[in-house]
């Protein structure tokens, strides 16, 4: 089963999206923690739309927020009016640096790839869209 959900990347977005989140987990019987684990990956693309995403517009946009759960696997998408912007293309941040060392940024992004085990990017009809999906587990403890 597949639900969407349009939401203005506003200060009130991610409460909306938390919301959304939580109708969707409830109805499929997804566990609590994974519930937590779909709002972080969601939080993170929301608050960098938001933050760099509109660079050159005053208003803010629009991003279009996809999640389906069919047997284990969820699979989120996430569309944005957005500049162009791949959040896998960087480099994955050296953890064994000491933090002083690290250049700012790029966290977060690491965080989409380690909570997945699939993601993709691309650019369409001016939008960014990215797709994520992992294998979760079910309210009643199972792993797939």
């Amino acid at each position: 089963m597949q639900s969407r959900f349009t939401v203005r990347a506003d200060s009130v977005a991610m409460r909306q999206v938390g919301d959304f989140v939580t109708a969707f987990v409830r109805e499929q019987g997804i566990a609590a923690d994974e519930a937590a684990r779909i709002l972080i990956l969601l939080e993170e693309l929301l608050t960098n739309l938001m933050k760099y995403g509109y660079p050159d517009r005053a208003e803010p946009g629009q991003a279009e927020v996809a999640l389906a759960f069919s047997g284990s696997r969820l699979e989120i998408e996430f569309i944005d009016d957005g500049c162009a912007f791949d959040p896998f293309a960087g480099p994955t941040p050296n953890l064994d640096e000491p933090v002083e060392a690290r250049p700012v940024g790029g966290l977060g992004l690491h965080l989409l790839r380690s909570l997945t085990d699939e993601v993709s990017y691309e650019r369409r009809n001016d939008r960014n869209v990215v797709r994520l999906a992992r294998s979760l587990t079910t309210t009643q403890g199972q792993r797939h």
